[in-house]
């Protein structure tokens, strides 16, 4: 399949994030707006869908485009939002702060995703990183945020018994998105590199 970030625009990337990794102009910070609202939005239409989500996708992308600190950033900001105003009703403090430190992690991996190289086109080896990433996503956040369960209930052997089908679950529906969404993140590091996304 063609090269959709060929070595140029990788180059461009890595110098321009480099100048601009620390550095929130107002424009990176609109981008960073449309990465926190997005998940939540997205998550809205799908809420009588169990442990189906695009939360982790979005906010891994924002790390890849953005940067690691704004990825986690990203994270912080719309987990923490979603779960104060979540129509379920505010979590308990240990998951609440299970599922925003899960958040955080991911948006950095995005950006550790991108400086590592470990993919540059699409091609069968990108769609399985991506794959790899959703996994070990998920496995982490499912895992903390279930710990954060069991502190609640005193009870951390049951507890992450009794989530397995719905990590499982989790687990799938994440890496199928991850995949089918592989084109779609290196159709946005496209735009990023024109200046055309938001």
């Amino acid at each position: 399949m063609g090269s959709l970030l060929d070595e140029s625009s990788n180059y461009n990337l890595r110098s321009r994030y480099k100048k601009t990794e620390m550095t929130f102009t107002t424009k990176k910070i609109a981008k960073m707006g449309v990465f926190t609202a997005l998940p939540i939005v997205l998550k809205i239409p799908i809420l009588q869908i169990p442990n189906v989500e695009f939360f982790t996708f979005v906010v891994f992308t924002s790390g890849f485009l953005l940067g690691t600190i704004e990825g986690g950033v990203v994270g912080v900001l719309s987990m923490s939002i979603y779960t104060v105003f979540n129509p379920y009703g505010l979590a308990p403090l240990p998951i609440a702060v299970a599922q925003v430190i899960s958040m955080f992690i991911i948006g950095v991996s995005g950006g550790v995703f991108f400086y590592l190289k470990l993919f540059r086109r699409v091609a069968l080896g990108t769609f399985i990183w991506m794959g790899l990433a959703g996994l070990v996503l998920t496995l982490l956040y499912d895992f903390l945020t279930n710990s954060g369960v069991a502190i609640v209930m005193g009870r951390f052997l049951p507890v992450m018994l009794a989530a397995i089908p719905f990590a499982l679950t989790h687990l799938i529906s994440n890496i199928i998105i991850f995949v089918l969404l592989t084109p779609v993140l290196f159709r946005l590091a496209k735009l990023e590199r024109r200046g055309q996304f938001v």
